[in-house]
């Protein structure tokens, strides 16, 4: 069976980039919890597609949604890097620092260019 992240997982991966990261934003909901709720059950209905294209469209997504004060690029990669290890697949890229450039650029790119990044990490930056 698929796991697929909560909402209050998505948050609390937030809570966690903001710590660890040492940023000066307070961790702040922008939105309401069922903007993100509403990402979720759209990557759960794309089941079809496979588990690496939902883990893009999760991406995509949740960096277009802009749900938080701060830190909306490192949440997205967070929550996708735990969709993907909790169901035994892996990103390509497994260090936030060699990923950063490519997800700071995630608004420019298409699901499926970011499908291929977590595949074979391309455009991974310095």
């Amino acid at each position: 069976m698929t796991w697929y992240p909560s909402v209050q997982d998505i948050i609390d991966a937030n809570i966690t980039v903001l710590d660890i990261g040492g940023d000066k934003h307070p961790h702040r909901l922008l939105l309401r919890a069922e903007a993100i709720q509403s990402i979720i059950n759209r990557m759960t209905e794309a089941e079809g597609r496979g588990l690496v294209y939902q883990a893009a469209f999760l991406m995509k997504e949740l960096v277009n949604l802009h749900a938080f004060d701060g830190g909306n690029h490192r949440t997205a990669y967070l929550v996708t890097k735990m969709f993907l290890r909790r169901n035994e697949k892996r990103l390509r890229i497994e260090r936030l620092d060699r990923a950063y450039l490519f997800i700071s650029q995630i608004e420019t790119k298409t699901v499926e260019q970011i499908q291929d990044w977590i595949e074979h990490g391309e455009g991974e930056g310095p």
